[in-house]
């Protein structure tokens, strides 16, 4: 089974459009080797710069960073003037029973970026998004009600509690960056961002 590590590289050199079996073996063990903090976008361009230097496809490397670069920026202007009030507060649990709240770095910042503003208490939650474990998570979001803590929150009073349908979403940083922003964009703003990730990345759950 690959690691998160390998996943990663593997699908940076895809993006590339490198083959990993024509990288030196030495050069591909020092990439899966390596453990980046990736948490900003400043730290997803340094990496893959990096990793376009050590394999010497510059090209390649700045058409992806150019891509990345220009479809944050594009998230980053449209919310601009939005407001601290108008940025929900939003609560992101890796499962529910027993409850367990999320608390990445890269997540929250993710989060930020598209509109929302990262908590990690649950009354004080807008919104709460579930990273979907399968058929499971359906059957026990319901279960947010007997907590007194979420049953306050306004994310449960206004029926605004998401899944993730992906119970890889955010779980290797970097990997899907984009696609990840997008679909926190939807979900937190989506008066300004449809992607048609809905239904297929993550779906609103209607407690009421």
């Amino acid at each position: 089974m690959q690691s998160n590590q390998e996943k990663l590289v593997a699908h940076i050199l895809d993006q590339l459009d490198l083959n990993p079996a024509a990288i030196p073996a030495e050069t591909y063990d020092t990439l899966i080797s390596d453990r980046p903090q990736l948490v900003d976008i400043d730290d997803m361009i340094s990496y893959i710069k990096r990793i376009g230097t050590d394999l010497d496809a510059i090209d390649k490397t700045v058409e992806l960073v150019e891509k990345i670069e220009d479809e944050t920026s594009i998230l980053i202007h449209k919310l601009k003037f939005i407001s601290a009030t108008d940025r929900p507060k939003v609560l992101v649990l890796d499962q529910i029973q027993p409850l367990e709240i999320n608390r990445s770095a890269y997540l929250q910042e993710a989060i930020k970026i598209a509109g929302g503003i990262p908590v990690t208490t649950e009354n004080e939650a807008d919104k709460i998004i579930v990273i979907g474990q399968g058929e499971q998570t359906f059957i026990q979001i319901p279960q947010l009600l007997n907590s007194a803590a979420s049953a306050s929150s306004k994310a449960i009073e206004l029926d605004q509690v998401f899944i993730m349908t992906n119970k890889q979403f955010a779980q290797i940083p970097g990997y899907n960056y984009l696609r990840e922003l997008e679909s926190l964009a939807e979900i937190l703003q989506p008066k300004y961002f449809v992607y048609g990730h809905e239904g297929n990345d993550w779906l609103q759950f209607q407690l009421s």
